[in-house]
């Protein structure tokens, strides 16, 4: 019976411990792009979407690098496109990273906003709850 009642509770633990914390990359820019996240890079092409689940809670910071099109004379980024961070306090925590671009007399921009699930403060560090 001790045995029973000792796996019920391990159980029950590991049930209270989990979490579905999720960052979702969405790319509507014209071109592909790369982000490093949680020490890996990974491509995101025109108009997919890219998963990245069963984050632990903490503090991270990404970057992203971008293809432009072969047309143009130069490039920018706007928002969070080149870089950020991310905060995941919660569990399940969902947060939106969505990158697009627009291309006007030569130059390609890259613009990125990100949204949360959580409060404001959860992915902006620069709020004061």
């Amino acid at each position: 019976m001790k045995k029973i009642v000792l796996a019920f509770a391990m159980l029950m633990s590991l049930w209270g411990c989990s979490n579905d914390n999720k960052l979702t990359i969405q790319n509507m820019a014209q071109c592909p792009i790369y982000i490093n996240f949680l020490g890996t890079v990974d491509s995101v092409f025109s108009g997919e979407s890219y998963p990245v689940n069963n984050i632990p809670n903490g503090t991270y910071q990404y970057s992203t690098t971008y293809a432009i099109p072969n047309n143009v004379t130069s490039s920018s980024v706007s928002g969070d496109a080149a870089s950020g961070q991310l905060i995941f306090e919660k569990n399940n925590t969902k947060v939106l990273l969505l990158y697009s671009s627009t291309t006007l007399t030569g130059v390609y921009t890259l613009s990125a906003t990100q949204s949360s699930s959580d409060p404001v403060s959860a992915t902006s560090p620069t709020s004061t709850q």
